[in-house]
C-alpha cells in the first residue's frame, strides 16, 4: 500500500471516528418559537458564528452520550397561539437501537418531528443531511483504497 493511500486511510478513519461521536461530541442547544428566533430552520450558524448573536440564544455544549436531538413542534399546523417551536439539545443517553432517525411523535398533545443523530454538532441539520458526509467518505474509500493495490510493485 502506498504512503499516500495509508495517509488517506488514516484521515478517513479519524473523520469516521469523529462522525460516530467517539471524540469530543458537542450539540447545539437552543429553542425558538414562531417565525422569530435563531434556532429554527434553516439553521445557518456554526460553532463560531453563534458567538456573534446578540444575547447568545444558541450555545454549543459537550454531549457525553454522543447523541444530539432536534425537535420541531407544530409540524401539522400551529402548535399554539405563538406558532411552532424548534428545540435542539443533547440526549442524556443513546437510543437503545443506536439508529439515527427522524419520526413524528406526540408530545403534550402536539405532533412534533423528533430527529436523533450521532456526531459532533449533528443537530444542525436533519440526519439525512448528516448522512451526506458519510456517503462521501464511503465513496472516497472505494476510490482510493483499490488504487493502492496498483503501486507499481
Amino acid at each position: 500500500m502506498s504512503l499516500s493511500a495509508v495517509a488517506t486511510l488514516i484521515v478517513l478513519l479519524f473523520y469516521l471516528a469523529k462522525c460516530d461521536g467517539r471524540l469530543s461530541t458537542r450539540c447545539y442547544v437552543c429553542r425558538s418559537r414562531g417565525e422569530m428566533g435563531d434556532c429554527k430552520d434553516p439553521f445557518n450558524f456554526n460553532d463560531t458564528s453563534i458567538k456573534e448573536l446578540p444575547g447568545l440564544p444558541v450555545s454549543v455544549t459537550p454531549c457525553p452520550s454522543g447523541w444530539c436531538r432536534k425537535q420541531t413542534e407544530g409540524i401539522r399546523g400551529p402548535a399554539d397561539e405563538y406558532g411552532s417551536a424548534t428545540d435542539r439539545s443533547c440526549l442524556s443517553q443513546a437510543p437503545n437501537d443506536g439508529e439515527e432517525r427522524c419520526a413524528e411523535v406526540n408530545i403534550r398533545n402536539k405532533v412534533s418531528r423528533l430527529c436523533l443523530c450521532r456526531g459532533d454538532l449533528c443537530n444542525k441539520a436533519s440526519p439525512s443531511q448528516h448522512y451526506g458526509s458519510i456517503l462521501l467518505i464511503a465513496f472516497l474509500t472505494t476510490v482510493f483504497l483499490p488504487m493502492s493495490n496498483y503501486s507499481g510493485h
